[in-house]
């Protein structure tokens, strides 16, 4: 279920590109495949790999990232019939010496996806409105690494769709495994941020299943679950029905 050979797509511009379908829900359903997809900086792909975006027939990329990283590139091909969404979940990129080189990576990211919570609510919000609307389906959200930012989001959407807690975070946990891709890739074609991801506390570039545990642990003793944090920050029901009957076999 987890490593379903559909799962990744094996793009050479993007390193942790994939499909969120296939996952069971605590109700017999099953999230369809083909409808959303979670991936990490995807305005690198090139024409050949947009083409398949294109035939898939995805009409929306919702770019999680700060406006600082825009200025890197983002994807929208109106040609090819893909729109770009900006939703700004963070506002300003981390600090690589706040933190100390053997911080626990767990204790940290959990602590930055909780943060997410009253940093960046009005982004998270848009967010799931927009997808619950079929008119932006198939959609792609990413941030960066595809890791981070996209796994709170990918968190939270599973959850509203009924998928146990344990496949969100086994989900989440796929980014760990591809990290050694994005070595791979600024090996290759960046070196110098290369240089810098080096400089950064390992923590940074970890996937621990405990963070995401942490995130969804807090999200249920604070406010009960992650419907009832939606709905108090502006999502109705009638969008979170939406998005199951866009999302679910």
């Amino acid at each position: 279920m987890i490593d379903h050979p559909d799962r990744h797509l094996p793009f050479e511009g993007a390193f942790n590109f994939r499909d969120l379908g296939g996952y069971p829900t605590v109700d017999g359903r099953t999230v369809r495949w083909n409808r959303l997809y979670r991936a990490d900086a995807v305005h690198r792909l090139p024409d050949a790999e947009l083409d398949v975006l294109a035939q898939r027939g995805v009409r929306t990329i919702v770019d999680l990232r700060t406006a600082s990283e825009l200025e890197h590139g983002h994807l929208h091909d109106a040609d090819r019939g893909l729109q770009h969404v900006h939703l700004d979940v963070l506002g300003t990129t981390w600090k690589p010496d706040e933190l100390p080189d053997d911080a626990d990576a767990a204790q940290v990211l959990g602590d930055l996806y909780i943060a997410m919570l009253t940093i960046g609510p009005g982004a998270l919000r848009d967010a799931l409105v927009l997808l619950a609307d079929p008119d932006r389906l198939p959609a792609v959200f990413h941030c960066a690494a595809g890791k981070d930012r996209t796994g709170v989001l990918a968190a939270m959407i599973l959850s509203l769709l009924g998928v146990d807690d344990e496949v969100i975070v086994a989900d989440y946990a796929i980014s760990g495994t591809n990290m050694d891709r994005l070595v791979e890739r600024l090996q290759r074609d960046r070196p110098e941020a290369l240089t810098t991801m080096n400089e950064q506390p390992s923590a940074y570039l970890a996937a621990p299943p405990a963070a995401m545990e942490r995130f969804l642990a807090h999200v249920r003793a604070e406010y009960g679950s992650v419907p009832d944090w939606v709905r108090a920050n502006g999502v109705t029901q009638s969008s979170i029905d939406a998005l199951r009957t866009g999302l679910l076999d």
